[in-house]
């Protein structure tokens, strides 16, 4: 089953069931990430911020980041 069919299937469910359903695969995503030290990711935080700030990087809107990761997945 493709991943376009089994939105469409996710979609037609009642909302609970989607929200379920959605916390359930957020939950998974949850766990296949690696534990991170809230002080690393706080400096990491301000590191990035630092750079958008200073103009070393340009940001990029959501629909920017949203087609990127689609096409990088191939769902695009």
């Amino acid at each position: 089953m493709s991943t376009q069919q089994l939105t469409s299937e996710a979609m037609a469910l009642p909302l609970f069931e989607r929200v379920s359903l959605a916390q359930t695969l957020w939950q998974s995503i949850d766990a296949g990430l690696a534990d991170t030290n809230e002080r690393d990711a706080v400096g990491e935080a301000a590191r990035r911020d630092q750079e958008l700030s200073s103009g070393a990087v340009i940001a990029r809107t959501h629909e920017e980041v949203m087609t990127a990761a689609r096409r990088a997945i191939g769902c695009a």
